[in-house]
């Protein structure tokens, strides 16, 4: 499987006129989860990837342009994730392709379900009819005042408390460094626990700390399930990520110790 160095991701491209699988570019998992995942280890978290796509346009029988916006979910035990700008150029290839939009759906689970090596769904929706919007779950921890010094990932800022209780909160303070390009990448995060009481403060100011942090968003949302597991000894547990769009899609990562889908709603700021 080819390195991230040599995805199309930070360096000159030419968008093609002509369908081509060949576009997309896959990213080993496994690379961003040896840190806290050890190889051959069972993961310690159920989950998926919800990616919406904006830039999807391709040519019906008679030759008139139809778009669509395109929603993929992947499966988080997927061996590889697909690099966004190698489906960026991808999708753009079917800009002058003649195809019926069921033929389009099919190629597209086909061909990005076998460079993340598992099934992947696709709807295809129409993209005159705005998608669900929400407000974040729980209570936004973004009035609060922590006393933040440090912007590059520290679990040790997750202290905790000796009793238990369950807790709901989200920020929209999130930010955290594509490691190709070095472009911020913005979201909105969402975490949901019972077990060892965390400060929201502290928890906040852990998030905050991801903002010179380089890592995809799957890895950050990855990496604060497991430092947010560790902390609280945590019984239940899940982590949403809902990133801005960057390149026509945006990228949804969830996490949690128990087997679900992840909730669909996109908040305002997508």
């Amino acid at each position: 499987m080819a390195s991230a160095s040599d995805a199309p991701l930070g360096r000159p491209t030419v968008y093609a006129d002509a369908y081509d699988a060949a576009l997309l570019h896959a990213v080993p998992r496994a690379r961003g989860r040896s840190v806290w995942v050890p190889e051959g280890a069972e993961l310690p978290f159920f989950g998926e990837d919800v990616w919406h796509c904006y830039e999807l346009s391709w040519l019906g029988q008679q030759g008139l342009p139809r778009i669509a916006l395109a929603r993929l979910r992947v499966p988080c035990d997927s061996p590889a994730i697909v690099e966004s700008k190698s489906l960026k150029l991808y999708l753009n290839s079917f800009a002058q392709e003649r195809a019926e939009e069921d033929a389009v759906a099919a190629l597209l689970a086909r061909d990005i379900g076998k460079v993340v090596g598992c099934e992947v769904a696709v709807e295809l929706l129409d993209a005159r009819v705005p998608t669900a919007t929400c407000v974040s779950a729980g209570e936004c921890l973004d009035g609060l005042t922590p006393t933040v010094s440090e912007y590059r990932c520290d679990p040790a800022l997750l202290r905790t408390a000796t009793e238990r209780g369950r807790d709901c909160v989200h920020t929209n303070l999130f930010r955290s460094i594509c490691p190709i390009t070095g472009q911020p990448d913005w979201g909105t995060i969402t975490v949901s626990y019972a077990g060892r009481r965390l400060g929201r403060e502290d928890l906040l100011a852990y998030l905050v700390s991801y903002r010179l942090s380089p890592g995809f968003h799957e890895d950050a949302v990855e990496r604060i399930f497991v430092d947010v597991r560790k902390a609280t000894e945590a019984t239940e547990l899940s982590v949403h990520g809902r990133f801005l769009r960057r390149g026509g899609i945006d990228i949804n990562p969830f996490r949690s110790m128990e087997a679900m889908s992840a909730p669909l709603e996109r908040v305002p700021r997508q």
